[in-house]
């Protein structure tokens, strides 16, 4: 990829709504998604967020509209909607009503683009995989509401960060095709493993922090500070 590719790329503002009834999730996924712990409050209006797609090579420029569930019926929703690549529509595996009025939801948000010759990509984000022995909504129905509306279909959860990023990352890569050279997982993504302290460690005694194979190198820490190894 050449250097004007890169800055190009690197300059683009891909632009993600999520939208879906209030208690769904859609701030704590955005959360995730930017690094935070999937925590959050209720959403008013909408809230505008930005970060970096460091799941692609090279990074990519986000921006993260989280659109307040009570907009279904308001005149405001196509401001939000307004310049957006893809639109992230999310329910709750756990409350099946919510599962249930994404048709309404999708119903609008086509109403709004029917004359629009470009289109956002859409998919639907099933959260709190995480309490799956509470699902409430069958696999079935959602492949079927999936088909029927030509929804991607991704399912996790906010509060573990299960496929939060990957499923983020795979949009935004089907919306720069093949401006993307790779997907690459982010070292915030990778499992860690701790290593207990030995008893009586000197505390000028250098701690190492195993990044990958091809970046070694070792840091000074306290006493108190653990070892973590990084595969």
């Amino acid at each position: 990829m050449s250097d004007t590719e890169d800055e190009e790329i690197q300059s683009k503002i891909i632009k993600i709504t999520l939208v879906g009834e209030p208690g769904t999730g859609k701030t704590s996924l955005c959360n995730r998604y930017l690094g935070g712990s999937g925590a959050s409050g209720s959403t008013h209006g909408a809230e505008v967020t930005a970060g970096q797609c460091l799941g692609l090579r090279p990074p990519v420029q986000v921006q993260l509209c989280d659109v307040a569930g009570n907009t279904l019926s308001t005149t405001m929703l196509g401001n939000y909607l307004y310049a957006s690549d893809i639109i992230i529509f999310v329910y709750d595996l756990t409350n099946l009503a919510s599962f249930e009025k994404l048709n309404e939801w999708v119903e609008k948000v086509e109403e709004l683009y029917k004359d629009e010759t470009d289109k956002p990509l859409m998919a639907m984000f099933g959260n709190k995989s995480d309490l799956e022995h509470q699902r409430a909504v069958r696999l079935s129905s959602v492949t079927a509401f999936g088909a029927d509306h030509s929804l991607e279909k991704f399912k996790g959860s906010a509060r573990t960060g299960e496929m939060v990023n990957a499923a983020f990352t795979t949009l935004i890569a089907r919306v720069m095709g093949a401006k993307v050279t790779s997907l690459v997982a982010p070292v915030s993504q990778l499992p860690v493993r701790e290593v207990p302290e030995r008893e009586n460690q000197p505390q000028e005694e250098a701690s190492k922090l195993i990044m990958n194979r091809a970046a070694l190198r070792q840091v000074q820490k306290k006493e108190s500070t653990s070892v973590c190894v990084v595969h």
